[in-house]
């Protein structure tokens, strides 16, 4: 046998040093899975020519190509110069509409930019490293890394004009964008039905963002590949919402919008059907037989609509509790998403959009999409072996970095426009503060006092005066529900009366 035909997928790689081999993101193949996903990758060269690359005397080969050895080469070769050939065609068609009679200034810059944007993606299609995963085709993982480059040299320039500029730049996008639009509220009405309206929960409930909802939780759920943990971001999301709504009214909902709707009937739902497909993927058997090895055009049809689906799978073990480092990672990696998640409220908020306008449609898309290998990147890095060697995966650094540069540029213009300035309420800030105190008493106990093997094996005294301590602790942050939920106002009168005369010296942060 060929030695550049060994195992289920291969990879044409140049010589480098052997140390770095597990890392490299054109070992795709090998961390896409399973053994079926690359034991067959072998390094071409002698060792002679190895040695005489570490020593740096011959320079370094291009970057090799990732392919599917049963597969077809044919969609694996590189072909940069056809790329190139295809590019400069493409934009001297693009040149044509520069010369048509209703081009203006305006649109002759957007389409300077489109032009600009597209020779980048074309750039990091040919040329930026792979990622992880490597179906349907590895091109499609360099694309959307190149697009969130795209993303964060957008953010990095928005950065440094002010909310002024910023809507001006906007309005030259779209004039509508120069429009206030009135905000929806959703905790007006929240009676279940009336007399006269037996049926006005389905008639206010039902829109399309059920379907979003639900369609969202269940990519959320193939992504992490944990119900436990999309449900933590389901729950942690709401939580936020009832927190901040006294900065953002659009954040106000009903109990049964929240608890109902929400966490149960759309984000459970599509948690679920997430489960269900996990286990579908788990289950089957990857087996990959060469295309050309299949006879009919049955077979060949439904291979290569095959390649549409993960090479193999691997299920995520998360860890949380396993030691005070894994807690912390999956802690920060919540908070992430969450701010992700709450990113697009503000944004939208803030430069007056609708809800279904395009930007904030492709938003949502493109981070679903750098999502994908990012967070496969993130897992593999927590759960390397030597952590002083490994590197964050490239689409996980531009994912982090565009979302911290998203978060600084939200709070700039909220600041500039003296948005999301109100001060937070006694019923949320309190129970918040006692929340946060007794997790953190319940971190120390259960990470520094309580040992591993009582951890597994639940038992003690610390370990049961830790978990005491983190129960109250989510009772608190179940307070801040009950009494923050604008139609049911659990003992938020009471608790107000209780607080008003310490108020002062309890939230002195708050002046």
């Amino acid at each position: 046998m060929n030695r550049e035909q060994c195992g289920d997928a291969n990879k044409k790689v140049s010589p480098s040093k052997p140390n770095r081999r597990s890392n490299s993101p054109r070992n795709a193949n090998m961390h896409e899975g399973n053994s079926d996903a690359g034991d067959g990758i072998q390094r071409k060269g002698s060792e002679r020519k190895e040695k005489k690359e570490r020593e740096g005397i011959e320079p370094r080969s291009p970057r090799p190509y990732v392919r599917e050895k049963d597969f077809t080469d044919l969609v694996y070769m590189p072909r940069t110069i056809t790329a190139l050939f295809v590019f400069i065609v493409f934009v001297l068609l693009m040149i044509r509409y520069y010369y048509l009679p209703q081009m203006g200034v305006v649109a002759n810059v957007k389409l300077g930019l489109a032009a600009s944007a597209f020779s980048f993606i074309v750039f990091g299609v040919i040329h930026l490293p792979d990622s992880l995963l490597v179906r349907p085709h590895p091109f499609v993982w360099r694309a959307v890394l190149a697009s969130g480059v795209l993303y964060v040299a957008l953010l990095s320039f928005l950065l440094f004009q002010n909310l002024e500029t910023v809507r001006a730049i906007m309005g030259l996008y779209d004039p509508a964008l120069l429009e206030a639009l009135p905000e929806r509220q959703y905790a007006e009405d929240c009676r279940i039905s009336t007399s006269s309206d037996p049926y006005l929960f389905i008639r206010t409930a039902c829109d399309v963002f059920i379907l979003a909802h639900f369609i969202g939780y269940f990519v959320k759920t193939l992504i992490l590949r944990d119900w436990r943990f999309a449900t933590c971001v389901s729950i942690t999301f709401e939580i936020i919402e009832i927190t901040l709504q006294h900065a953002l009214p659009n954040f106000k909902e009903c109990w049964w919008d929240h608890l109902l709707l929400d966490v149960l009937l759309c984000n459970g739902g599509g948690t679920l059907l997430g489960m269900f497909a996990l286990r579908r993927l788990r289950a089957k058997k990857y087996h990959w037989v060469a295309l050309r090895n299949i006879k009919g055009y049955k077979g060949k049809t439904r291979r290569i609509l095959g390649q549409l689906g993960p090479r193999s799978f691997e299920s995520y073990e998360w860890n949380v509790f396993h030691d005070p480092k894994r807690f912390m990672q999956f802690l920060t990696l919540l908070l992430l998403i969450s701010l992700a998640e709450a990113n697009c409220f503000t944004i939208k908020h803030i430069l007056q959009m609708r809800p279904n306008y395009h930007l904030v449609i492709l938003r949502l898309a493109l981070w679903g999409l750098i999502a994908m290998p990012a967070i496969r990147e993130i897992y593999t890095y927590i759960n390397s072996n030597n952590s002083k060697t490994t590197r964050l995966g490239t689409t996980a650094w531009v994912a982090i970095s565009a979302l911290l540069l998203e978060t600084i540029w939200i709070a700039k213009l909220s600041i500039e426009g003296g948005y999301f300035q109100e001060p937070m309420p006694v019923y949320i800030a309190v129970p918040w503060m006692c929340a946060l105190f007794l997790f953190f008493v319940w971190f120390v106990l259960f990470f520094c006092v309580v040992s591993l093997r009582q951890r597994q094996e639940r038992r003690g005294v610390w370990y049961a005066l830790s978990n005491l301590f983190f129960y109250t602790g989510c009772g608190c942050v179940v307070a801040v529900v009950m009494m923050g939920m604008p139609d049911l106002q659990l003992g938020r009168k009471r608790f107000e009366r209780f607080m008003a005369p310490y108020e002062h010296r309890v939230l002195f942060w708050r002046e």
